[in-house]
Parts: structure tokens; sequence; C-alpha cells
């Protein structure tokens, strides 16, 4: 499960450049890359929970010595900043610049820099994830 839900943050990040780059509307790539982040966040939530709970009910406070442990839960927190702060932001630029795509109006240096800290966010959870692969054999 841990394995599969690694792979897709990382398959993401080959779909959203294929989808920008094969997609001329931007508004309608991003919609779609969106759509699949919204449920890639969902799916690592249950993941990481399952992880943390499954984890006391078999290690009990031994887990908090486990460095698996620690990372399922730093990347459970990012999941949740992104999913819960960073995006809704997003989405209210967004549609702050109606009719406008957010780009082209006055919203488009601040929506920058938070996809920019989203991407980087994002690409830590990626590495994250390949650690949490590695270290589920202390599970």
């Amino acid at each position: 499960m841990t394995t599969i839900w690694v792979g897709s943050l990382w398959s993401m990040l080959m779909v959203t450049s294929v989808l920008f780059n094969k997609i001329s509307s931007t508004f309608i790539a991003g919609a779609i890359a969106a759509d699949m982040f919204t449920f890639l966040n969902y799916a690592g939530m249950l993941v990481l929970t399952v992880i943390i709970i499954l984890g006391f009910k078999l290690n009990g406070m031994r887990l908090l010595k486990k460095s698996f442990f620690w990372i399922a839960l730093i990347i459970l927190l990012l999941v949740l900043i992104s999913f819960f702060g960073i995006n809704p932001f997003l989405e209210t630029l967004k549609l702050e610049a109606l009719p406008r795509e957010v780009m082209e109006g006055v919203f488009a240096d601040r929506y920058k820099s938070w996809h920019g800290i989203a991407s980087v966010a994002y690409l830590f959870q990626c590495f994250l994830g390949l650690a949490l692969v590695l270290k589920m054999r202390e599970f």
C-alpha cells in the first residue's frame, strides 16, 4: 500500500509535465492536475494514518524511537498543510483572478510564490516517501 502510494507521488511528476505540455489551456491542465493531486492527498492521508495507527498497535510507545514513524508523521504533516492550507489559498487566488487566468492577473507573483512552495513541499514528500518505503522494514 505504501509503495503504491509513493510510486504514484513520483508518477505525478511525469503526469503533470505531460498535461501541461499536451493541453493547450493551462487552466484545463491545472484543473485536471488539481483533481489528481486531491485524490493523491486523500490516499496519502489514509495510507499514512494507517501506518501510524498500525505502528502504535504493533510497537506501542517504542514506535517513537523508530525512524519510519517520524518520516510518516512529517509526510502526513506536509500533506495536511498542503491540502488544507496552501491548495485552498491557490484556489482562492485563481477564483479572484477570474475571468482571466491567474497568471495573467495581479495575483500572478503571489500565485507563483505559493505554487513554488507547494512544489518544493511535494518534492520533499516524494523523497521522504522513498525513505519511508526503505524504512518500513522496521515496522
